[in-house]
């Protein structure tokens, strides 16, 4: 495909902004202008002019052989960034672009691959609640959860599943000599796509509702999210994935469970089911944790550590 016909194509595909939308990037971009226009042309002007935000404009422009194709298609970039992910203000952005937004925060997270003989530890509140877990990486060694409420503190060991056995548990304590038949329940999903597109077939593939079917599907977003540790990744294609789940809206001002306010994402609910809500920050698009009708929980802590008891 020739340059202008791509271009032709971008602009077709691309919606037209409006002018107040365009006005903050119209105004940075011609003191840009300004300031790189006044540097002077000599060996050492490169070295003195401010760090890109944006390198993938260059990579980008670096495949056009026009220069005014080059040009007009900067200034659709420029007027157009929260196409890129992660620059439109979370009182304004829709759904699908909070969720493009939470794909790019998660690919700045460092990546860890964590080792078979590792656990997930996390940290969440419900409230006055607070729930702490050390999960089996591969799911064969034995977990250990932590509840604390009003009410006192408990301890539950989650046994892990080895050959496919598993210790018996009567209450939280183990049956000593007595197991049953397991199937590994691992706490790190090394198996989930890390493309968006593969990771949109995936959850198709393994839904658990109708085609169609908008809650169950937020739903599955939920279960991925929350129920195992992911690397950067694989966490940015479940955002993409989720971004093209229809009937999703922005909620603005919701509190997660440790009353941490942030931009939620909902989905259409089933009667009598509850709202689910998934919150991020309102500026790092980080995920906070859920609120809702549904109930509602925060995630403050996540790791990956050696061994049962470990926290950092």
């Amino acid at each position: 495909m020739d340059e202008m016909r791509l271009l032709q194509q971008l602009g077709d595909e691309t919606e037209l902004p409006t002018a107040e939308r365009l006005s903050p990037a119209r105004t940075r971009l011609t003191a840009a202008m300004t300031a790189e226009s006044s540097v002077p042309m000599t060996s050492t002007a490169p070295s003195t002019l401010p760090r890109r935000r944006r390198p993938a404009w260059r990579l980008v422009l670096g495949g056009v052989a026009s220069v005014g194709v080059a040009a007009s298609l900067a200034a659709v970039l420029v007027l157009a960034p929260d196409r890129l992910g992660g620059s439109t203000p979370a009182a304004r952005a829709d759904a699908t672009q909070v969720l493009r937004n939470a794909a790019t925060a998660a690919l700045r997270v460092p990546d860890v691959n964590p080792r078979p003989d590792q656990f997930v530890y996390s940290r969440s509140q419900e409230g006055r609640g607070m729930r702490e877990s050390w999960m089996s990486v591969d799911g064969t060694r034995d977990g250990l959860i932590i509840e604390t409420s009003a009410s006192g503190r408990t301890e539950s060991i989650v046994p892990g599943c080895r050959n496919g056995r598993a210790a018996v548990l009567k209450g939280d304590r183990v049956v000593p000599g007595e197991t049953e038949r397991c199937v590994p329940a691992p706490a790190y999903r090394a198996d989930l796509p890390a493309d968006a597109a593969a990771m949109r077939t995936f959850l198709i593939e393994h839904r658990q509702g109708e085609p169609g079917d908008a809650n169950a599907a937020g739903k599955d977003v939920l279960y991925y999210l929350t129920g195992s540790y992911l690397r950067p990744r694989t966490l940015a294609a479940l955002y993409e994935a989720a971004a093209t789940t229809p009937d999703l809206q922005a909620v603005e001002h919701v509190k997660d469970g440790a009353g941490r306010s942030g931009i939620g994402i909902t989905w259409p609910s089933t009667r009598g089911s509850g709202e689910i809500v998934l919150v991020f920050h309102p500026e790092t698009y980080t995920f906070l944790g859920v609120g809702g009708s549904a109930g509602s929980s925060a995630v403050l802590a996540l790791a990956i550590v050696d061994r049962v008891g470990q926290r950092s």
